[in-house]
Parts: structure tokens; C-alpha cells; sequence
């Protein structure tokens, strides 16, 4: 497996990319404006193709590179159900895995540091973002942070874990990279032996001042995922409504994750093209997209949301797909 850890030395932002091996499809966990070009080395260096893009909680202290790396890369952007970002490629709560090309990370919601925070682990290890540092952890007194949310996530969904299970933590301020919970549960001085009614008292008095940015870098990074479908004004877009009344032959394609239909089934006659296949099924003359639009069908996109159908016009309109089109706001808009 690869795992490489990048250092932002302005805001000591650790931000992770994982895949299974050299070749293979990757993920990347809170990358920072900063840093892409440095992310974009290591992807070509290893023959890496970065599909998935997340943050483990809305970022007071940088500026995240999710929408730069989507713009880059045509990556999908995870946001959990309880975050207020405005626009994602696909939500995830509680207990849910996201698929990587070979292994998976499974989502744990961990409150407290915000109210969005969450934590993903695979294969033993723990990707913790603002929840838990090495011997220490994050603040709980903006973004609807809470000291008792957060002990109740570290002690109760985080120190469950095996005692080997490899810490990598969203900061380090003291010039270490990794830890164990293991460790954590032994050495954290907020944490190690600690009540919840104690480890309240020592977060309440912490009295630390407001990150730099985080006036602009909040609202800035709650607007990741924007812009998108605003660049495409000239696409056909449609609504749920309008397919019943399209007078011309046209194909569905449901760019969602077989896990994503599981739970909500597709549309009466739509294909299934995982956005991740989108560009071989375009390069292949006889995939189920290209036999349609050979034979004169307009190919409507949909997802979730409406940015992987938003991507997947640029990308068939790179490829000299002229007659596309996508649902306006995706699968879910007409089914809430």
C-alpha cells in the first residue's frame, strides 16, 4: 500500500494520499491550496490516478485544494451528510466505505473538534484529522465544537480500535509524524486517565487565540464545489420533469457508485457507468454510451448531486461528445 504524508510548514497541516500500489486509483485526505503542485508530482511520479478528494472537517487555518484538485484532475469531492459545504460529488455518513481501486476506508463521525469532523480508517490505520493529535488534540471552541462530543468520539470510537492501529493525525506542532492509539490511550496528557468532566475542564481553559485565516478561510472552503455547473451555461441541462416530454431518443447513464444504487435504485432505463469508468466507457466502441451516441441518441448524465454529471460533460466534451446533457441538481433533487 502507498501512503505518502505531506507537511504544509505554514499551517503544520498534514495531508495524506493513499492507494493500493503504483498504477492504481488513489484518495487524498485534506490537501491545502498550497500544496497541490506538490500532490500532482507525487500522482505522476507513481502513475497515480486520483479519483476521490475529502477533508476530514471544514478547515479554519488553510485554504483546502479540493476544488483546485477536482478542477485538475476531474477527482470526485466527499463531503459528509453533516457537512455545509455547498455542492459534493457524494455524501457519506456514519459507517460508510468509500471504495478506492483495492481497498477501502470506512468513515467513523467523530464530532466534537466541529461538528462535521469525521475519521477514516483502513487496514490499520486511522486518518484523524482535527480529532486526535499525537499527545494531544483539537480545540473544541468554534464551529459548534463541543469538549464533551469530543471526548465521548476519541474514547468511545477512536481508543475502541486495536492498540496497533497507526495514528496519522491532521496536525503536528511538536515534529512528530505518527503515533498509535496504543500510545494515545497511554501517553495523551488530556486524555490518559482523564474524565469526561476533567478532560472538559482543561479544554474550557485552553484560551487560544482564532486561527489567522480563519475569517476567510472558512466561508472560502464551505464554497468548495462550487463554480462547476456555473462554467457549464451553454450545456443542456435538464430537469426530472423534462424527460418524460423529450422528443428525441436519449440514454440515462448513472454515474454513481454501485453502493450508491444499492440504496436508492436508478432511473427507469438508465445504464450504469461508474464516473470513475466514465472515460474508458468513452474510449470503448462498444460500451453501452458509444452505441448510443452513434446511433444519434443524446447521452444525459446523472449522479447525486449534479457535480460528477457536470465533470462528465467536460470530459465528454474533451473527447468531442457534442450532444450531452445532465439533471439539473442530480438523482436526489427529485426525490426530497
Amino acid at each position: 500500500m502507498i501512503l505518502k504524508q505531506f507537511l504544509d510548514d505554514t499551517s503544520k497541516t498534514f495531508t495524506y494520499i493513499l492507494a493500493a500500489a503504483e498504477g492504481k486509483d488513489a484518495i487524498i485526505i485534506d490537501p491545502v491550496l498550497e500544496g497541490v503542485d506538490d500532490y500532482l508530482q507525487f500522482l505522476g511520479s507513481h502513475n497515480l490516478r486520483l479519483i476521490k478528494a475529502l477533508d476530514t472537517h471544514i478547515h479554519a487555518d488553510h485554504f483546502t485544494g479540493l476544488s483546485r484538485l477536482r478542477e485538475l484532475t476531474k477527482c470526485m469531492i466527499i463531503a459528509s451528510q453533516e457537512s455545509a459545504v455547498e455542492l459534493a460529488s457524494q455524501r457519506i455518513k456514519d459507517g460508510d466505505s468509500l471504495e478506492v481501486d483495492g481497498f477501502e476506508l470506512k468513515a467513523i463521525y467523530t464530532p466534537g473538534h466541529t461538528i462535521e469532523s469525521y475519521c477514516f480508517y483502513t487496514q490499520g490505520f486511522i486518518f484523524t484529522g482535527d480529532t486526535l493529535f499525537i499527545r494531544g488534540n483539537g480545540r473544541t471552541d468554534f464551529q459548534n465544537g463541543s469538549a464533551k462530543q469530543l471526548y465521548e468520539s476519541i474514547t468511545q470510537k477512536l481508543f475502541i480500535l486495536p492498540a496497533d492501529t497507526v495514528v496519522c493525525p491532521g496536525h503536528d506542532y511538536k515534529g512528530e509524524n505518527f503515533s498509535t492509539i496504543g500510545r494515545e490511550i497511554e501517553q495523551n496528557p488530556r486524555l490518559a486517565g482523564k474524565t469526561c468532566e476533567e478532560f472538559i475542564e482543561i479544554m474550557n481553559n485552553l484560551n487560544l487565540p482564532n486561527p489567522k485565516l480563519m475569517d476567510v478561510a472558512v466561508p472560502a472552503n464551505l464554497k468548495t464545489g462550487t463554480g462547476l455547473k456555473e462554467s457549464l451555461h451553454k450545456s443542456i441541462i435538464f430537469n426530472r420533469s423534462d424527460l418524460e416530454n423529450i422528443k428525441h431518443s436519449f440514454l440515462l447513464v448513472d454515474l454513481r457508485e454501485a453502493a450508491e444504487i444499492g440504496k436508492t435504485g436508478m432511473l427507469p432505463g438508465a445504464v450504469h457507468i461508474p464516473y470513475k469508468d466514465l472515460i474508458h466507457a468513452i474510449g470503448d466502441p462498444n460500451s453501452s454510451l458509444m452505441q448510443a451516441y452513434n446511433k444519434g441518441d443524446m447521452i444525459i448524465f446523472y449522479c447525486a448531486y449534479g457535480e460528477r454529471s457536470a465533470l462528465a460533460i467536460k470530459i465528454a466534451k474533451e473527447n468531442k461528445l457534442e450532444k450531452v446533457g445532465h439533471l439539473d441538481g442530480g438523482f436526489h433533487k427529485g426525490n426530497t
